[in-house]
């Protein structure tokens, strides 16, 4: 299976978990199921607002465009600490054509039966109720993707976030 990785070191100093330790949390689950990770995106120091998230950005035009079958996470706190928003974000991923993977056995539980919380089967409905009634009314839900044969970061000395995307050659 092709499978992307996506971690965030969130800002402030009560992030103990580096976007490192992560992604060697990610490593080590893909040799251990032998699947081959053909792309690692980083958001470092990113906020929770999700447009300032350049590298999910790039982990969902890879999904979109066909080029992981899975995206691996070390926890949905990756995602963000928000259920709401980690809800939004599964489905979109879901959406491009990818199953998402949380290598904590308890966001593995969360992952496989969310019918035990409330709060994600309501954002699941409304999610849901948005896409039936954009595509009733043939509106754009802006879930098209549109592949990047090239990703082109420019940073001006004003801009402070970090963007690592590394693609990863497969292996075997």
């Amino acid at each position: 299976m092709r499978i992307v990785g996506y971690v965030r070191q969130a800002p402030g100093r009560g992030q103990s978990d580096t976007a490192f330790a992560q992604t060697e949390r990610i490593r080590r689950w893909a040799l251990d199921t032998g699947d081959d990770i053909i792309a690692v995106c980083q958001d470092h120091h990113a906020s929770v607002a999700p447009d300032e998230r350049p590298g999910f950005r790039a982990l969902l035009e890879i999904v979109r465009s066909g080029g992981a079958d899975a995206v691996v996470v070390d926890s949905l706190a990756a995602l963000s600490p928000d259920k709401v928003l980690q809800e939004i974000m599964i489905v979109d991923i879901r959406e491009g054509g990818a199953t998402i993977i949380a290598t904590d056995p308890a966001d593995l539980a969360v992952l496989r039966d969310a019918d035990a919380d409330h709060t994600r089967l309501v954002v699941r409905d409304v999610v849901a109720k948005v896409a039936e009634y954009r595509a009733a009314f043939g509106l754009s839900g802006g879930t098209e993707g549109t592949v990047i044969p090239e990703i082109d970061v420019r940073l001006e000395d004003d801009d402070v976030r970090d963007v690592v995307v590394e693609l990863i050659a497969p292996t075997g």
